[in-house]
């Protein structure tokens, strides 16, 4: 980059290149170079759409012959021969680059799988938290029931009914639960948001029905195991458990 110029993001391109190509669009009016992103690649905003205008470089058209090349588009008609006959013209021009040359499609195609397999991994991490979470919340609830057991066969011979106190073990279980579930969802949103925005510039979405799915998949099986606990309040609470020793 020249001196005395303001620094730039990306590459440059002149508007007499982008104007051989229609289909990559062009620049402002007036202008003798543009901005593009260091990859164009990257400038895809994921689906089929190159930005209509580039943006203004300051740089003289004259001085972006000069810089180093940092990549190379090449407009074909899409046929798979016109495609292997442009990647093989590249790889013997450019030899030994670090990546071997690509298509649009192919770069959104590793986007897509690379995305899906952290969503796959997100999934899995939050079905088994829950599962750990529910597991936990048994074992506090064994635990619980042991210490009271005496207060509890009090409770039943003062006629209090076994489903009743079902019921109040169940809640006093189940809220955390489901409240801690909701603030641990709620927070992973805001951090990926804040994460994707501030790394990679995207915003988080609406997750599709997949995630719905595993979460109550997931709600469901802790409560299963802590409902599997109940049982032993029967168990644990007959008269023999409140005499005193």
């Amino acid at each position: 980059m020249p001196p005395g110029h303001p620094p730039y993001q990306g590459g440059l391109v002149t508007c007499e290149q982008l104007a051989s190509t229609p289909a990559f669009h062009g620049c402002e009016p007036g202008a003798q170079t543009a901005t593009v992103a260091a990859s164009f690649g990257d400038a895809v905003d994921g689906e089929v759409n190159w930005p209509q205008q580039w943006p203004t470089s300051t740089v003289p058209a004259a001085q972006v012959d000069k810089l180093p090349v940092l990549g190379v588009l090449v407009g074909t008609n899409g046929s798979r021969a016109a495609v292997e006959q442009v990647r093989t013209l590249l790889e013997n021009t450019y030899p030994g680059r670090l990546y071997a040359p690509w298509t649009l499609a192919e770069f959104r195609d590793q986007q897509q799988s690379r995305v899906s397999a952290y969503q796959r991994l997100a999934n899995a991490v939050m079905l088994v938290s829950l599962m750990v979470a529910g597991c936990s919340l048994a074992v506090g609830v064994a635990g619980g029931l042991s210490e009271r057991k005496r207060p509890f066969s009090l409770l039943r011979l003062t006629g209090v009914q076994l489903r009743m106190l079902r019921r109040t073990v169940l809640l006093e279980s189940a809220l955390p639960l489901l409240v801690v579930s909701a603030v641990a969802i709620g927070m992973g949103f805001l951090a990926a948001d804040l994460f994707l925005e501030a790394q990679v510039g995207y915003s988080v979405e609406a997750p599709s029905a997949s995630y719905y799915v595993l979460v109550v998949a997931g709600l469901v099986a802790s409560l299963g195991v802590i409902g599997s606990t109940l049982p032993l309040l029967k168990r644990i609470t007959g008269p023999e458990a409140a005499r005193n020793d």
